[in-house]
Protein backbone atom coordinates (compact mmCIF):
# COMPACT_ATOMS: atom_id res chain seq x y z
CA UNK A 1 0.00 0.00 0.00
CA UNK A 2 2.52 2.91 -1.00
CA UNK A 3 5.96 3.14 -2.55
CA UNK A 4 8.23 4.57 -0.42
CA UNK A 5 12.16 3.85 -0.60
CA UNK A 6 11.76 1.70 2.06
CA UNK A 7 12.32 5.31 4.38
CA UNK A 8 9.16 4.58 6.24
CA UNK A 9 9.75 0.56 6.85
CA UNK A 10 13.47 1.65 8.16
CA UNK A 11 12.28 4.26 10.66
CA UNK A 12 10.42 0.82 12.43
CA UNK A 13 14.19 -0.14 13.31
CA UNK A 14 15.89 3.32 13.43
CA UNK A 15 13.84 4.44 16.49
CA UNK A 16 14.84 1.79 18.65
CA UNK A 17 18.57 2.56 18.15
CA UNK A 18 17.95 6.17 18.93
CA UNK A 19 16.79 5.37 22.56
CA UNK A 20 19.33 2.73 22.72
CA UNK A 21 22.05 4.35 22.34
CA UNK A 22 23.47 6.29 25.38
CA UNK A 23 25.43 9.51 25.83
CA UNK A 24 29.24 7.64 26.71
CA UNK A 25 28.42 4.94 24.50
CA UNK A 26 32.44 3.83 23.83
CA UNK A 27 33.25 5.51 20.50
CA UNK A 28 34.26 2.80 18.35
CA UNK A 29 32.57 3.71 14.85
CA UNK A 30 34.86 5.73 12.82
CA UNK A 31 36.42 6.53 9.21
CA UNK A 32 39.30 4.35 8.43
CA UNK A 33 42.06 6.77 7.43
CA UNK A 34 43.96 4.84 5.40
CA UNK A 35 43.74 1.39 6.43
CA UNK A 36 47.06 -0.66 6.18
CA UNK A 37 45.71 -3.81 4.30
CA UNK A 38 42.60 -3.32 4.47
CA UNK A 39 40.08 -6.26 3.44
CA UNK A 40 38.46 -5.76 -0.04
CA UNK A 41 35.41 -3.80 -0.26
CA UNK A 42 32.56 -6.62 -0.27
CA UNK A 43 29.71 -6.30 -3.16
CA UNK A 44 26.33 -5.85 -1.78
CA UNK A 45 23.51 -6.87 -3.93
CA UNK A 46 21.44 -4.59 -5.30
CA UNK A 47 18.20 -3.24 -3.71
CA UNK A 48 14.99 -3.32 -4.45
CA UNK A 49 13.43 -0.04 -6.09
CA UNK A 50 9.58 1.20 -5.46
CA UNK A 51 8.66 3.33 -7.64
CA UNK A 52 6.40 5.65 -6.00
CA UNK A 53 4.40 7.44 -8.52
CA UNK A 54 4.97 11.30 -9.19
CA UNK A 55 2.09 12.57 -7.33
CA UNK A 56 2.34 10.61 -4.23
CA UNK A 57 6.22 11.78 -3.31
CA UNK A 58 5.48 14.53 -0.99
CA UNK A 59 3.21 11.96 1.08
CA UNK A 60 6.46 10.53 2.05
CA UNK A 61 7.96 13.37 3.60
CA UNK A 62 5.00 13.81 5.92
CA UNK A 63 5.04 10.08 6.97
CA UNK A 64 8.49 10.69 8.32
CA UNK A 65 7.31 13.91 9.69
CA UNK A 66 4.79 11.43 11.69
CA UNK A 67 7.14 8.94 12.45
CA UNK A 68 9.65 11.10 14.52
CA UNK A 69 6.87 13.10 15.74
CA UNK A 70 5.42 9.97 17.10
CA UNK A 71 8.45 8.95 18.55
CA UNK A 72 9.20 12.46 20.07
CA UNK A 73 5.79 11.97 22.17
CA UNK A 74 6.29 8.60 23.42
CA UNK A 75 9.61 9.44 24.21
CA UNK A 76 7.68 12.26 26.66
CA UNK A 77 5.23 9.94 27.83
CA UNK A 78 7.75 6.60 28.64
CA UNK A 79 11.13 6.24 30.29
CA UNK A 80 13.45 3.75 29.49
CA UNK A 81 14.35 1.92 26.43
CA UNK A 82 11.68 2.04 23.51
CA UNK A 83 11.29 0.18 20.53
CA UNK A 84 7.65 1.21 18.26
CA UNK A 85 6.24 0.93 14.58
CA UNK A 86 5.29 4.23 12.72
CA UNK A 87 4.35 2.19 10.37
CA UNK A 88 1.72 -0.13 12.21
CA UNK A 89 0.13 2.68 14.42
CA UNK A 90 -0.32 4.51 10.59
CA UNK A 91 -1.53 1.15 9.14
CA UNK A 92 -4.18 1.00 12.14
CA UNK A 93 -4.94 4.82 12.21
CA UNK A 94 -5.65 4.80 8.79
CA UNK A 95 -8.73 2.15 8.89
CA UNK A 96 -9.67 4.29 11.53
CA UNK A 97 -10.38 6.99 9.28
CA UNK A 98 -12.03 5.56 7.04
CA UNK A 99 -14.54 5.30 9.55
CA UNK A 100 -14.29 9.08 10.78
CA UNK A 101 -16.29 12.20 9.94
CA UNK A 102 -15.97 16.34 10.49
CA UNK A 103 -13.45 17.20 13.01
CA UNK A 104 -12.43 13.50 13.88
CA UNK A 105 -11.19 12.86 10.86
CA UNK A 106 -9.86 15.94 10.34
CA UNK A 107 -7.73 15.74 13.75
CA UNK A 108 -6.81 11.90 12.61
CA UNK A 109 -5.57 13.72 9.42
CA UNK A 110 -3.63 15.83 11.04
CA UNK A 111 -1.77 13.60 13.06
CA UNK A 112 -0.65 11.52 10.59
CA UNK A 113 0.52 14.27 8.64
CA UNK A 114 -2.02 13.68 6.08
CA UNK A 115 -3.48 17.31 6.52
CA UNK A 116 -4.31 18.83 3.08
CA UNK A 117 -4.56 14.98 1.24
CA UNK A 118 -7.87 13.69 -0.16
CA UNK A 119 -9.21 9.97 1.80
CA UNK A 120 -8.24 8.55 -1.68
CA UNK A 121 -5.12 10.12 -1.59
CA UNK A 122 -4.35 8.90 2.00
CA UNK A 123 -5.86 4.90 1.81
CA UNK A 124 -3.90 5.20 -1.96
CA UNK A 125 -0.38 6.10 -0.05
CA UNK A 126 -0.67 3.25 2.17
CA UNK A 127 -1.67 0.53 0.29
CA UNK A 128 1.22 1.13 -2.31
CA UNK A 129 3.65 1.79 0.44
CA UNK A 130 2.44 -1.79 1.18
CA UNK A 131 2.50 -3.41 -1.97
CA UNK A 132 6.22 -1.98 -2.21
CA UNK A 133 7.11 -2.64 0.69
CA UNK A 134 6.43 -6.78 0.28
CA UNK A 135 7.81 -6.78 -3.30
CA UNK A 136 11.10 -4.77 -2.53
CA UNK A 137 13.02 -7.84 -1.24
CA UNK A 138 12.13 -11.60 -2.01
CA UNK A 139 15.09 -12.58 1.28
CA UNK A 140 13.68 -10.24 3.78
CA UNK A 141 10.36 -12.03 5.48
CA UNK A 142 7.85 -9.34 5.90
CA UNK A 143 4.14 -9.50 6.36
CA UNK A 144 1.43 -7.18 6.74
CA UNK A 145 -2.24 -8.24 7.95
CA UNK A 146 -4.74 -5.89 9.08
CA UNK A 147 -7.53 -7.21 10.33
CA UNK A 148 -11.16 -5.15 12.17
CA UNK A 149 -13.36 -7.48 14.38
CA UNK A 150 -16.94 -6.61 15.50
CA UNK A 151 -19.91 -7.73 18.07
CA UNK A 152 -22.51 -9.76 15.90
CA UNK A 153 -24.78 -6.94 17.67
CA UNK A 154 -23.06 -3.68 15.65
CA UNK A 155 -22.77 -4.67 12.27
CA UNK A 156 -19.95 -1.83 10.67
CA UNK A 157 -21.32 -0.01 7.44
CA UNK A 158 -21.00 -1.25 4.14
CA UNK A 159 -19.07 1.65 2.97
CA UNK A 160 -16.45 1.80 6.15
CA UNK A 161 -15.81 -2.32 4.84
CA UNK A 162 -15.32 -1.58 1.28
CA UNK A 163 -12.98 1.36 1.74
CA UNK A 164 -10.45 -1.11 4.18
CA UNK A 165 -11.22 -4.70 2.23
CA UNK A 166 -9.87 -2.47 -0.78
CA UNK A 167 -6.89 -0.42 0.69
CA UNK A 168 -5.67 -2.32 3.74
CA UNK A 169 -7.17 -5.89 2.58
CA UNK A 170 -8.16 -6.29 6.22
CA UNK A 171 -9.79 -9.09 7.51
CA UNK A 172 -13.55 -8.34 8.52
CA UNK A 173 -14.68 -10.95 11.32
CA UNK A 174 -18.15 -10.43 13.11
CA UNK A 175 -18.02 -12.50 16.30
CA UNK A 176 -19.89 -12.65 19.80
CA UNK A 177 -18.02 -10.44 22.51
CA UNK A 178 -19.57 -12.00 25.20
CA UNK A 179 -17.34 -15.50 24.29
CA UNK A 180 -14.01 -16.22 25.54
CA UNK A 181 -13.70 -17.55 21.93
CA UNK A 182 -13.67 -14.44 21.18
CA UNK A 183 -11.26 -12.56 22.73
CA UNK A 184 -8.93 -16.26 22.13
CA UNK A 185 -9.33 -15.55 18.30
CA UNK A 186 -8.33 -12.16 18.34
CA UNK A 187 -5.14 -13.44 20.53
CA UNK A 188 -4.40 -16.20 18.12
CA UNK A 189 -4.69 -13.86 15.29
CA UNK A 190 -1.54 -11.62 16.79
CA UNK A 191 0.40 -15.02 17.59
CA UNK A 192 0.39 -16.38 14.03
CA UNK A 193 0.66 -12.89 12.16
CA UNK A 194 3.58 -12.26 14.34
CA UNK A 195 4.80 -15.75 14.27
CA UNK A 196 4.79 -16.40 17.72
CA UNK A 197 6.40 -12.74 19.06
CA UNK A 198 3.89 -10.91 20.20
CA UNK A 199 1.78 -13.76 21.78
CA UNK A 200 -1.25 -12.32 23.53
CA UNK A 201 -2.49 -8.42 22.43
CA UNK A 202 -5.87 -8.54 24.36
CA UNK A 203 -6.33 -9.45 28.06
CA UNK A 204 -10.12 -8.26 27.85
CA UNK A 205 -12.84 -7.39 25.06
CA UNK A 206 -15.60 -5.28 24.93
CA UNK A 207 -18.33 -4.37 22.12
CA UNK A 208 -18.35 -2.47 19.24
CA UNK A 209 -15.31 -2.66 17.57
CA UNK A 210 -11.85 -4.05 17.46
CA UNK A 211 -9.06 -3.00 14.52
CA UNK A 212 -5.99 -3.94 14.04
CA UNK A 213 -1.80 -3.77 12.69
CA UNK A 214 -0.07 -6.62 12.77
CA UNK A 215 4.01 -6.51 11.29
CA UNK A 216 6.58 -8.75 11.04
CA UNK A 217 10.22 -8.00 9.89
CA UNK A 218 12.70 -10.71 9.71
CA UNK A 219 16.34 -10.82 7.91
CA UNK A 220 19.76 -11.14 7.75
CA UNK A 221 22.50 -8.86 7.45
CA UNK A 222 24.22 -8.12 4.34
CA UNK A 223 27.28 -8.91 5.86
CA UNK A 224 26.28 -11.30 8.89
CA UNK A 225 28.97 -10.46 12.09
CA UNK A 226 31.16 -13.12 12.93
CA UNK A 227 30.25 -15.10 16.13
CA UNK A 228 33.65 -15.31 17.25
CA UNK A 229 33.89 -11.56 17.35
CA UNK A 230 31.97 -11.04 19.98
CA UNK A 231 32.82 -10.26 23.15
CA UNK A 232 31.60 -8.70 26.60
CA UNK A 233 32.01 -5.11 26.48
CA UNK A 234 30.89 -2.15 28.37
CA UNK A 235 28.36 -0.48 27.49
CA UNK A 236 27.46 2.77 29.44
CA UNK A 237 24.04 3.81 29.79
CA UNK A 238 22.30 6.83 30.29
CA UNK A 239 21.78 7.17 34.47
CA UNK A 240 25.64 6.92 34.85
CA UNK A 241 26.03 3.56 35.51
CA UNK A 242 27.98 0.42 33.26
CA UNK A 243 26.93 -2.44 32.05
CA UNK A 244 28.98 -5.39 30.42
CA UNK A 245 27.36 -6.97 27.02
CA UNK A 246 27.43 -9.32 24.42
CA UNK A 247 29.62 -6.72 21.53
CA UNK A 248 29.60 -7.81 18.34
CA UNK A 249 31.93 -6.57 15.93
CA UNK A 250 32.73 -5.77 12.03
CA UNK A 251 36.07 -4.45 10.96
CA UNK A 252 36.71 -1.87 7.88
CA UNK A 253 33.31 -3.28 5.96
CA UNK A 254 32.77 -0.84 3.45
CA UNK A 255 28.91 1.00 4.69
CA UNK A 256 27.07 4.29 4.37
CA UNK A 257 28.34 6.16 6.66
CA UNK A 258 27.93 10.64 8.21
CA UNK A 259 28.97 12.65 11.09
CA UNK A 260 28.03 16.59 12.63
CA UNK A 261 29.59 17.55 15.83
CA UNK A 262 26.52 15.58 17.75
CA UNK A 263 26.39 12.64 16.14
CA UNK A 264 27.68 9.84 13.89
CA UNK A 265 25.05 7.49 11.88
CA UNK A 266 25.97 4.14 10.00
CA UNK A 267 23.72 2.03 7.66
CA UNK A 268 23.78 -1.78 7.77
CA UNK A 269 21.94 -3.13 4.90
CA UNK A 270 20.07 -6.55 5.43
CA UNK A 271 19.85 -9.07 2.63
CA UNK A 272 19.82 -6.96 -0.71
CA UNK A 273 20.04 -3.70 0.64
CA UNK A 274 16.10 -2.97 0.45
CA UNK A 275 15.99 -2.47 4.28
CA UNK A 276 18.54 -1.59 6.47
CA UNK A 277 19.17 -0.63 10.08
CA UNK A 278 20.35 3.22 10.48
CA UNK A 279 22.11 3.68 14.01
CA UNK A 280 22.54 6.78 15.26
CA UNK A 281 25.38 7.62 17.93
CA UNK A 282 25.33 10.41 19.85
CA UNK A 283 28.93 11.67 20.51
CA UNK A 284 30.14 11.59 24.09
CA UNK A 285 29.09 14.05 26.28
CA UNK A 286 25.75 15.06 23.66
CA UNK A 287 22.45 14.70 25.23
CA UNK A 288 20.27 11.79 23.40
CA UNK A 289 17.29 13.67 24.19
CA UNK A 290 18.46 16.95 22.44
CA UNK A 291 19.67 15.06 18.88
CA UNK A 292 16.37 13.39 19.07
CA UNK A 293 14.40 16.71 18.95
CA UNK A 294 16.76 18.06 16.21
CA UNK A 295 15.16 15.48 13.93
CA UNK A 296 12.38 15.94 11.40
CA UNK A 297 11.37 14.67 8.11
CA UNK A 298 13.64 17.31 6.44
CA UNK A 299 16.83 16.48 8.57
CA UNK A 300 16.83 12.80 8.36
CA UNK A 301 16.15 12.89 4.46
CA UNK A 302 19.24 15.50 4.43
CA UNK A 303 21.05 13.26 6.70
CA UNK A 304 20.21 10.08 4.56
CA UNK A 305 21.43 12.00 1.30
CA UNK A 306 24.52 12.63 2.86
CA UNK A 307 24.93 8.64 3.57
CA UNK A 308 24.51 7.96 0.09
CA UNK A 309 27.32 10.10 -0.95
CA UNK A 310 29.32 8.43 1.74
CA UNK A 311 30.64 4.86 1.43
CA UNK A 312 33.20 4.29 3.86
CA UNK A 313 35.16 1.73 5.73
CA UNK A 314 33.71 1.42 9.04
CA UNK A 315 35.23 -0.79 12.19
CA UNK A 316 31.67 -1.43 13.92
CA UNK A 317 31.23 -2.51 17.48
CA UNK A 318 27.17 -3.01 19.01
CA UNK A 319 25.29 -5.00 21.32
CA UNK A 320 23.15 -7.57 20.87
CA UNK A 321 19.75 -7.41 22.52
CA UNK A 322 16.36 -8.19 22.60
CA UNK A 323 13.58 -5.64 23.41
CA UNK A 324 9.97 -5.72 24.18
CA UNK A 325 7.33 -2.64 24.57
CA UNK A 326 3.37 -2.47 25.61
CA UNK A 327 2.73 0.92 25.20
CA UNK A 328 -0.32 1.97 25.63
CA UNK A 329 -1.37 5.41 23.32
CA UNK A 330 -3.64 7.43 23.78
CA UNK A 331 -2.11 10.22 25.88
CA UNK A 332 0.50 10.40 22.94
CA UNK A 333 -2.21 10.27 20.21
CA UNK A 334 -4.20 13.19 22.12
CA UNK A 335 -1.05 15.14 22.70
CA UNK A 336 -0.27 14.88 19.11
CA UNK A 337 -3.76 16.68 18.18
CA UNK A 338 -6.66 13.73 18.05
CA UNK A 339 -8.67 14.39 21.14
CA UNK A 340 -12.08 14.31 19.68
CA UNK A 341 -11.63 10.33 18.44
CA UNK A 342 -11.48 9.74 22.60
CA UNK A 343 -13.71 12.19 23.73
CA UNK A 344 -17.54 10.19 24.46
CA UNK A 345 -19.45 13.72 23.89
CA UNK A 346 -17.21 14.69 20.70
CA UNK A 347 -15.90 11.25 18.46
CA UNK A 348 -17.34 11.01 15.43
CA UNK A 349 -17.65 8.02 14.06
CA UNK A 350 -20.71 7.03 12.15
CA UNK A 351 -19.14 6.32 9.14
CA UNK A 352 -17.64 2.97 10.86
CA UNK A 353 -21.11 2.16 13.08
CA UNK A 354 -25.03 3.43 13.77
CA UNK A 355 -24.08 3.32 17.45
CA UNK A 356 -22.22 6.47 18.66
CA UNK A 357 -18.66 5.46 19.52
CA UNK A 358 -15.15 6.20 20.30
CA UNK A 359 -12.06 4.89 20.80
CA UNK A 360 -11.42 3.49 24.31
CA UNK A 361 -7.59 3.24 23.61
CA UNK A 362 -4.79 2.27 21.27
CA UNK A 363 -2.27 -0.15 22.70
CA UNK A 364 1.29 -1.28 20.72
CA UNK A 365 2.86 -4.21 21.40
CA UNK A 366 6.31 -4.56 19.43
CA UNK A 367 9.39 -7.02 19.66
CA UNK A 368 12.93 -7.02 18.34
CA UNK A 369 15.90 -9.20 18.74
CA UNK A 370 18.88 -8.18 16.95
CA UNK A 371 22.00 -10.88 16.62
CA UNK A 372 24.88 -11.44 14.22
CA UNK A 373 23.03 -13.35 11.81
CA UNK A 374 20.66 -9.89 11.50
CA UNK A 375 17.27 -9.15 13.16
CA UNK A 376 13.58 -10.47 13.46
CA UNK A 377 11.09 -7.48 14.69
CA UNK A 378 7.44 -6.92 15.04
CA UNK A 379 4.32 -5.19 16.08
CA UNK A 380 0.29 -5.36 16.65
CA UNK A 381 -1.11 -1.26 17.08
CA UNK A 382 -4.77 -2.10 18.37
CA UNK A 383 -7.18 0.14 18.21
CA UNK A 384 -10.55 -0.73 20.52
CA UNK A 385 -14.13 1.41 20.03
CA UNK A 386 -16.32 1.49 22.79
CA UNK A 387 -19.63 2.96 23.33
CA UNK A 388 -21.86 3.99 25.93
CA UNK A 389 -24.84 1.30 27.34
CA UNK A 390 -27.76 4.37 25.56
CA UNK A 391 -28.40 7.86 26.63
CA UNK A 392 -31.52 8.82 28.43
CA UNK A 393 -33.68 11.02 26.09
CA UNK A 394 -33.73 14.69 27.29
CA UNK A 395 -36.81 15.02 29.88
CA UNK A 396 -39.40 16.34 28.54
CA UNK A 397 -41.00 20.09 30.01
CA UNK A 398 -43.95 17.89 31.16
CA UNK A 399 -44.71 14.24 31.63
CA UNK A 400 -47.77 12.21 33.39
CA UNK A 401 -47.00 9.34 34.74
CA UNK A 402 -50.05 6.36 35.99
CA UNK A 403 -48.50 3.39 37.25
CA UNK A 404 -51.69 1.26 36.63
CA UNK A 405 -49.89 -1.65 34.78
CA UNK A 406 -46.87 -4.06 36.10
CA UNK A 407 -43.74 -2.22 36.56
CA UNK A 408 -40.19 -3.10 38.00
CA UNK A 409 -38.35 -0.61 40.84
CA UNK A 410 -35.16 -0.43 42.09
CA UNK A 411 -34.24 1.05 45.84
CA UNK A 412 -30.87 2.65 45.08
CA UNK A 413 -27.98 4.74 46.96
CA UNK A 414 -28.18 8.02 45.50
CA UNK A 415 -24.41 8.85 45.70
CA UNK A 416 -23.10 5.68 44.35
CA UNK A 417 -26.01 4.47 42.55
CA UNK A 418 -25.27 1.38 44.27
CA UNK A 419 -29.18 -0.90 43.98
CA UNK A 420 -30.10 -1.93 47.02
CA UNK A 421 -32.74 -3.66 46.57
CA UNK A 422 -34.98 -4.64 42.80
CA UNK A 423 -38.45 -5.52 42.36
CA UNK A 424 -40.90 -6.83 39.88
CA UNK A 425 -44.69 -6.04 40.17
CA UNK A 426 -46.95 -8.57 37.89
CA UNK A 427 -50.09 -7.92 40.13
CA UNK A 428 -51.64 -6.19 42.99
Amino acid sequence: MGKIKSKFAVLLLTILIINSCTDKVENESKIAEEPQEAEKPREFAGPGYINLPFEMRPIVSSGTDFAFNFFKQVSDEFSGNLFISPYSLGMALGMLYNGAENETKEEIAAVMGMSGYTPEQVNNYYQTLTEGLLAVDSKTDLSVANAIWTDKGFPLKKGFVDLNRQYYDAEIRIMDFSLPSALRAINDWSNEKTKGTIPRILESLEPPTVLANATYFKSAWTVPFEKSGTVKKPFYNQDGTTSTLDMMHQKEIPLHYTHTSDYELVRLPYSNGSFSMNILLPKEGVDIDEVLESLNGTTWETLTRTMHANSVLVTLSMPRFTLENKLELNDVLIAMGMPRAFSDKDAQFLAMLEVHSWVGYVLQKSYIDVSEEGTEASAVTVIMMIMSSGEPLPPPQYATVVVNRPFIFAITEQSTKAIIFMGKVTKL
